[in-house]
């Protein structure tokens, strides 16, 4: 009975946990996420955590490797508005349909991010690829 109940309690867990494999230009692991109901945390490429985002509603908190409060964001319809510690505008993005833009706090586009069958491809402002997320 003990058995039984610790294996569904280990596939409710699988089913409510997702991963993402953050990999750089050349293919490299460079980070990874784990998100399990409305927390994410991040990891580099050797595994030592980095940092944390908790979302409520349609804003997000992150926070550092030391639990220290790093910034927000809140989205409202197709857009996500930035803000650093002290609560100061940082920047924007805007989605529509399968693609993202990213601007700076002066509203200049900095990237773009584009979600496939395949995971997402990031591209810099000048539409470089810079890597993916799968």
């Amino acid at each position: 009975m003990h058995s039984m109940k610790y294996a569904l309690i280990l596939t409710a867990l699988t089913l409510t946990a997702a991963a993402d494999t953050f990999y750089g230009p050349t293919g490299s692991n460079v980070a990874r996420s784990e998100t399990s109901g409305n927390t994410t945390r991040y990891y580099d490429r050797s595994g030592s955590y980095i940092g944390k985002a908790e979302r409520s509603g349609n804003s997000v908190r992150y926070y550092d490797r030391s639990g220290s409060y790093t910034g927000s964001s809140t989205t409202s319809g197709n857009t996500t508005r930035y803000y650093n510690r002290s609560g100061s505008y940082e920047g924007s993005s805007t989605t529509s349909g399968n693609t993202t833009r990213y601007y700076n706090r002066s509203g200049s586009h900095t990237g773009s991010a584009e979600r496939g069958s395949s995971g997402t491809r990031y591209y810099d402002r000048n539409g470089s690829y810079r890597g993916s997320k799968r």
